[in-house]
């Protein structure tokens, strides 16, 4: 059964657009450096609010998930985009 992560962001306001092609970059990077664990990753932005983004990732095993987590990726990916985050809430699913 594959392993699915739901985040639901609230970003600083006026920081979004940055917030979001930071998100989509790592998005890619991740799909690529982890094919075959990394089975998808979009980032959605609701058209209703100027704060808040969606990310929605797909991954093979709750082991490539763990991977991802402590990749050296995403440790680059969390040193730019912390500060832009004001809360975040995260769902762990079974897909």
């Amino acid at each position: 059964m594959a392993t699915g992560l739901i985040v639901h962001l609230e970003i600083v306001p006026e920081r979004r657009a940055e917030f979001i092609e930071l998100a989509r970059a790592h998005g890619e990077r991740s799909m690529r450096l982890e094919a075959g664990r990394c089975l998808s990753f979009e980032v959605f932005a609701p058209v209703d609010s100027q704060t808040q983004v969606i990310l929605v990732e797909k991954y093979v095993d709750d082991d490539a998930l763990q991977a991802h987590w402590n990749s050296a990726h995403m440790a680059e990916y969390l040193a730019k985009v912390t500060d832009l985050i004001v809360s975040r809430t995260r769902y762990l699913c079974t897909v």
